[in-house]
């Protein structure tokens, strides 16, 4: 895992200039720092290195292929390597100087150009220089693993890891304007989907596409991959079959990736996803895997004992580190400022934690992120299904009165959930469950409501039930902007590596190729997961409730966050920041402190958003 950076700029790029930016990433990347401008003065690329394959300094970047004409700055992983570098080799007689698979990546870029990508197989975000026609290219992988963002204004094009290298520059921070077009987008879910940032002249550059730069300081881009042009016309649904494919991919995958030159291990929660994917991995080793888990001193939001279960029965060299309330709050104002937008997902707490604590053993963690949206995992699948039945859109407006009068915090969240959405019934799904403002709350008082809108991206030739077309939105939203952001963010603060194998692109088109009832069965939801997993641990250890990596945040916004809520909601701060009713923000606040606790997120996602433009407007 690294840090990339590029510039192309009509008005002239200096090593000086491309290394201030470079710096600014060399959080993700300790080991090595390098910087490449052409010899035009046009071009210029940066890069931080964290050594994972070929630790030597001959794999360090940018990196030339063998004929000079290419030059590449690149972060992540290409798991399928050895085999393009077989290919490569037998078949075009490309000789090889190192044993890394940035080489692999930018020699597969000469003999294949644009159509490399599609062959490429792991977690990756490049950036590829042509010599000779002044062009550049951009790559990113299929599940948007590795960011990649964008500035673009009239003279320069700017390319980055993060935003805060972009910022770094005085011209890209002088023309930064803040986008407030996103707020309200950002008070329904919590984070901004891309391709919008926080900023208006700066992006996040598409998941699963190429695109290629040149003088015009444009940007042409196209996918190539999307889920949708691998879904297949059969829907399978027999049940052993499926598990043998499913054990067949998920062991390739896991082996994939543990391949590294440097000390792996794995995060274990003791969950489902994590458990399994820590039990293949811990399979195909002859000595003990190294896991790690962080638990809570608040046993309502601590699931490390299960960790600790998992680990002694799979046999892995466990680390688990018990959580004070202090520490997690001592890590709080990092996590606030370190996602350079707003970002509102207070799990960042915890993984950052975990990603410190297995930093100080390897450098590299396999995870099990992926299991919930491809194995329908979530409370929000049930819920679409529920509201998917024949006459419930009329039912909904009744019901929600009954559970109105009802008078608790319960049925009142509930209530909620059963509004008839405005716009996307996905989002409005997904907000509710995660207790942030609907669409209609921010209609009627938003200072200016951009509504978010949605379109299900399902295919013709498959009919996906309401459960899975959320998790679709999940796929393309939720997990690319939200999970994976705060996975990267998270570990790449410490200069840890984080491998998902349940997102190998194999597994996703395969998931999607089930038949619902393989993946919740008798209410019981990841049936197909928990099947295989079955086969590794004791049932005991399977069925159990689905824990969320949470933090009781409003226990804290009641005790030692309360300053947060006085400071940023206080009648003053919701008028400078103008983004919704004084009137009703108050009222939130005094119906939460009066015991309707699930206005937490409401209260905190604002909070999030006010204390970023205090800090940065």
């Amino acid at each position: 895992m690294c840090g990339i950076s590029g510039i192309l700029s009509r008005a002239g790029v200096t090593r000086e200039r491309i290394g201030q930016i470079t710096m600014a990433l060399a959080h993700r990347g300790p080991d090595a720092q390098g910087v490449w401008v052409d010899a035009g003065a046009t071009v210029g690329l940066g890069h931080t290195r964290l050594s994972i394959i070929d630790l030597s300094t001959d794999a360090n970047q940018p990196f030339y292929s063998r004929d000079n004409r290419y030059v590449v700055v690149f972060n992540g992983e290409i798991y399928n390597f050895q085999a393009l570098r077989n290919e490569l080799s037998e078949r075009h007689g490309v000789t090889f100087r190192t044993t890394s698979d940035t080489e692999v990546l930018v020699e597969a870029f000469a003999v294949w150009g644009k159509g490399a990508a599609g062959r490429l197989e792991g977690m990756f975000a490049a950036i590829i220089a042509d010599q000779q026609t002044g062009k550049v290219y951009l790559l990113r992988d299929r599940a948007g693993k590795k960011p990649l963002f964008y500035f673009q204004s009239g003279t320069t094009l700017a390319f980055a890891s993060e935003m805060k290298a972009l910022l770094r520059d005085p011209e890209i921070r002088r023309e930064a304007k803040i986008n407030r077009d996103v707020f309200t987008t950002f008070l329904h879910l919590g984070y901004i989907p891309g391709p919008a940032t926080i900023y208006e002249n700066i992006f996040k550059f598409p998941a699963g596409h190429i695109g290629e730069c040149d003088a015009s300081l444009r940007i042409y881009a196209r996918p190539y991959w999307q889920l949708q042009d691998h879904l297949s016309d059969v829907i399978l649904t027999d049940a052993a079959q499926v598990k043998d494919t499913l054990r067949t991919l998920l062991h390739d995958a896991v082996a994939k990736r543990m391949i590294s030159d440097v000390p792996l291990g794995a995060f274990l929660s003791g969950g489902t996803d994590s458990s399994l994917v820590t039990a293949v991995a811990a399979a195909q080793r002859s000595t003990p895997l190294k896991t790690f888990s962080i638990g809570f001193e608040e046993s309502k939001f601590d699931e490390s004992r299960y960790a600790r279960a998992v680990a002694e029965h799979l046999g892995t060299d466990h680390t688990a580190y018990t959580l004070s309330e202090k520490e997690a709050l001592g890590i709080l104002e990092t996590y606030l400022q370190h996602f350079d937008e707003p970002f509102a997902d207070t799990s960042a707490i915890p993984t950052m934690l975990v990603s410190r604590l297995a930093r100080q053993q390897v450098k590299v963690v396999l995870t099990g992120d992926g299991g919930d949206e491809l194995f329908q995992g979530y409370g929000t699948y049930t819920w679409a299904n529920r509201l998917d039945r024949p006459g419930m859109g009329l039912l909904r407006a009744p019901l929600r009165g009954v559970l109105k009068a009802a008078g608790t915090s319960r049925m009142e969240r509930i209530g909620h959930l059963l509004a008839s959405p405005l716009g996307s019934e996905r989002s409005h799904i997904f907000s509710q469950e995660q207790y942030f403002f609907s669409q209609q709350e921010l209609d009627t008082y938003a200072n200016g409501f951009t509504p978010f809108r949605y379109q299900d991206a399902t295919d013709s030739k498959q009919r996906f039930t309401a459960g899975e077309r959320q998790a679709l939105f999940d796929l393309e939203y939720y997990l690319r902007d939200d999970l994976l952001v705060k996975v990267d963010r998270a570990s790449m603060y410490y200069a840890l590596e984080c491998r998902s194998p349940l997102l190998d692109h194999r597994l996703v088109e395969f998931a999607f190729s089930l038949d619902a009832s393989l993946k919740v069965r008798d209410g019981r939801a990841k049936w197909l997961l928990k099947e295989l997993l079955r086969e590794y641990i004791p049932s005991a250890l399977v069925d159990r409730p689905k824990w969320g990596f949470s933090v009781p945040l409003a226990t804290w916004l009641k005790g030692d966050l309360r300053y947060l809520v006085e400071r940023y909601l206080s009648p003053e701060a919701v008028a400078t920041a103008g983004v919704l009713d004084a009137g009703y923000v108050k009222q939130l606040v005094k119906d939460f402190f009066g015991g309707k606790d699930y206005l937490y997120n409401r209260l905190w996602v604002l909070i999030v958003l006010h204390k970023w433009l205090h800090d940065n407007g």
